[in-house]
């Protein structure tokens, strides 16, 4: 049985720590069954470890409003041919980089497709909006909303929903978003891979589960890590922050100090232990 968690990454100084701590994670746990899989810039994979597996992927130009939507690479780095090498696990976990793996991983295989839960439709008319594009696009929509932006499960069926949803994240940023941004919460144009993601599985797949608890977990929580496999770091000022840690306003604590059984300490002391690590 093998593995991957497979991430995207900019040249930009926090997304490399947020990437760091991830790797770092990986390595707490002694996971023996899971390659972490980036692709980047050449300017990023440079200061990305090297037990990683690591792909140049140059971000597409056109439709010129990719340029201005970089949470598209995400998505269309899985289509390439480099992609290929993600046919040989048995699984992958498409991730962004803030986030953690806990104990709990090693032990955590999908039985079927898995999100975790996203919270991006509040309304009624973002509800009516998104089941009137795939209407448009001739897409069948089975009224799952709010799935999560974590996927995991088998290599091809989350590359086959990451196509699609580039499609559909095409056709949102050219003519619903072309010249609006819209307002948050409603519908808006900063989370389009959202919405596409999400027509993208309604209509591809016919068995999602969604796994609140164990993919996306808040990382804010003062839970025990067990049972919670996969941690996100959100937009907040709270322990653990991701804003928070990467301004250093966490470097006075002590990793002695912290309860690694609890979530948000865990997130705390991993983060610590990432600034040591020498590759």
């Amino acid at each position: 049985m093998r593995r991957a968690i497979v991430v995207f990454v900019e040249d930009k100084r926090d997304l490399i720590v947020q990437f760091m701590c991830l790797y770092t994670s990986l390595k707490f746990i002694n996971n023996k069954d899971t390659d972490i899989v980036v692709f980047g810039t050449e300017e990023a994979l440079e200061k990305i470890p090297d037990d990683c597996l690591k792909y140049t992927f140059v971000p597409p130009s056109k439709p010129e409003e990719f340029n201005n939507y970089p949470y598209i690479n995400s998505l269309c780095c899985l289509l390439g041919n480099e992609a290929d090498v993600l046919d040989k696990y048995d699984f992958i976990l498409r991730s962004d980089v803030d986030t953690f793996l806990t104990p709990s991983w090693n032990e955590f295989f999908p039985e079927k497709y898995t999100v975790g839960k996203g919270a991006y439709v509040f309304t009624d008319e973002v509800k009516e909006k998104i089941t009137s594009i795939s209407n448009q696009l001739k897409l069948n929509h089975r009224g799952l909303h709010n799935l999560g932006s974590t996927h995991y499960g088998k290599p091809n069926q989350i590359r086959s929903v990451c196509k699609l949803a580039v499609e559909v994240a095409e056709h949102l940023l050219t003519t619903e978003f072309r010249y609006t941004e819209g307002e948050w919460p409603g519908w808006y144009r900063g989370v389009t891979t959202m919405y596409s993601c999400e027509i993208a599985m309604n209509h591809l797949v016919s068995d999602i589960k969604v796994e609140a608890g164990k993919l996306d977990f808040d990382s804010t929580s003062q839970n025990f890590t067990t049972g919670h496999p996969h941690i996100h770091c959100w937009h907040t000022d709270e322990l653990f922050s991701k804003f928070q840690f990467s301004d250093g306003n966490y470097d006075h604590i002590q990793r002695n100090q912290l309860k690694i059984e609890y979530v948000r300490d865990y997130c705390l002391y991993i983060a610590l232990l990432s600034k040591e690590i020498v590759y």
